[in-house]
């Protein structure tokens, strides 16, 4: 549990766990990991449990290597922004250097603390002279033949770590729900008292640097380490350590402040940042296009400024449609910045050098879908669906070195001319005398080319002169 002001701080919260049971594969014995970053430092907790029984020091040993080396966090079984900051993590180590492929990743750790049933015991005394010395309070005579007390000091285990001085009576055995110090176990095994929970931890101080800095960013000291003598639910007594630990971290009002320091201060800097804002003076030569049926109107890009190179891009805002009364439609947004389906500009995108001028092409296209077709006869050699539209173009306009960019806005408007649309096209090839029709192969390749999509034509349609006429005057009403 964190304090309030503390948890906005703190985040990558991940868990690991090793196997260190039989076949280094049975849950019963091992570790489980807890690793947190707390301002931009990372910092880990593994509980436990190593091998029993007084002769086993050396697999004890072995499990905390095992457990150690073999401990890793980067997996995926949470948020992919976790996985992301341990890569990030991963990838420096406190000097700022790249670190081995092979070091374990607790050892990448600003902080770590084991803690847990370590199960090393008293070595060369029985269990009476123990339980005399318990009882005297004499610690100091049976932490000179603590197992894990020297094991650490022939760093054979918990390399570089240290441990707070202990105060408090051996922590096992007991028999359960007997209170005290009498409630060592006396039964027929009559197991030899001994500090078998145990806390160690190591922070970022090393031999040279001792002082809490960006060099040496976690600096951790032990305020109590206790034994909770008065639980009796188990034949343990649990331990407990608090600690007071100093991180170092950025100020990033302050870095900021340096930092622009350092720009005004150097005159190269300085340009370079003036030049990444720099967007060379472009102009455009209209910025209210109309078109009537498939009408191409240029639009001419202009880049005024004499050395920059300047990059454009012609995106589509959105379009809406122009109703009798003046009114427009809600404007449609277009998410993908697309262009719609009746407006072509060509190029859409390209490179102006200093000076010079770019020419493009924006064009109404007409299409037809499918009940604009009867028979396979193309009913129109106009589209009604495209008439009155309108669309926002973006025009934006940056330089070749520059992260700033420029948008000018260009409305595009297809309106019909006011002359009633000619005849349709399939209509007239009909009405036209025998020697003057097209033939239906050029019919086909008309429409098709007006189509987006294949349509089949048929050349067997008859109609009369009556039936033409009504026909061409109901396209004229």
């Amino acid at each position: 549990r964190a304090r309030t002001d503390l948890k906005p701080h703190i985040g990558d919260v991940d868990a690991a766990a090793v196997p260190c049971g039989f076949g280094r594969a049975i849950g019963n014995k091992g570790g489980v990991g807890l690793k947190m970053r707390v301002y931009d430092r990372r910092i880990c907790f593994v509980n436990n449990h190593f091998a029993a029984h007084l002769e086993n020091v050396t697999r004890r040993n072995a499990d905390f290597d095992h457990i150690y080396r073999t401990m890793n966090f980067n997996k995926s079984h949470g948020s992919a922004a976790s996985d992301t900051s341990v890569q990030l993590h991963k990838a420096v180590n406190a000097n700022g250097n790249q670190p081995d492929e092979d070091r374990p990743e607790l050892a990448e750790a600003d902080m770590v603390v084991f803690l847990g049933d370590f199960n090393y015991r008293l070595y060369g005394i029985t269990y009476d002279e123990a339980r005399d010395m318990v009882s005297q309070r004499s610690f100091d005579w049976l932490r000179e033949r603590d197992q894990l007390r020297a094991e650490m000091k022939a760093g054979n285990v918990f390399q570089g770590m240290r441990e707070g001085f202990i105060r408090f009576p051996p922590t096992y055995k007991f028999q359960r729900h007997q209170p005290g110090l009498a409630g060592y176990d006396s039964g027929e095994k009559k197991r030899i008292p001994a500090w078998c929970d145990r806390i160690v931890y190591r922070d970022s101080r090393s031999e040279t640097i001792r002082e809490c800095s960006l060099v040496c960013p976690v600096v951790a000291a032990i305020t109590s380490y206790e034994a909770c003598m008065d639980v009796t639910d188990s034949d343990h007594k649990p331990v407990n350590c608090t600690f007071s630990v100093d991180l170092a971290r950025v100020n990033e009002l302050i870095r900021r402040q340096e930092y622009g320091k350092i720009i005004e201060s150097n005159e190269k800097l300085h340009c370079l940042l003036q030049e990444s804002h720099h967007v060379p003076d472009t102009i455009i030569s209209t910025n209210n296009i109309i078109l009537e049926n498939e009408e191409t109107v240029v639009l001419r890009i202009t880049n005024n400024c004499g050395s920059k190179k300047s990059a454009f891009e012609i995106l589509c805002e959105g379009q809406s449609t122009s109703k009798q009364d003046g009114t427009k439609t809600d404007f449609i947004a277009r998410a993908s910045f697309g262009l719609p389906h009746w407006l072509e500009v060509q190029p859409s995108i390209g490179l102006i050098e200093p000076g010079e001028t770019m020419e493009v092409n924006v064009h109404h296209e007409n299409y037809y879908t499918q009940e604009e077709f009867v028979d396979g006869v193309v009913q129109g050699g106009w589209c009604e669906l495209t008439r009155d539209k309108e669309a926002v173009l973006l025009v934006n306009v940056t330089g070749s070195t520059s992260t700033e960019t420029v948008t000018h806005r260009i409305n595009v408007r297809h309106c019909c001319a006011a002359s009633s649309p000619p005849p349709p096209v399939s209509l007239l090839a009909i009405a036209a005398p025998p020697g003057d029709a097209p033939s239906s192969e050029g019919l086909t390749e008309r429409s098709s080319r007006k189509s987006q999509s294949n349509h089949l034509q048929r050349s067997d349609a008859h109609f009369g002169a009556s039936e033409v006429h009504d026909l061409h005057r109901l396209r004229n009403m």
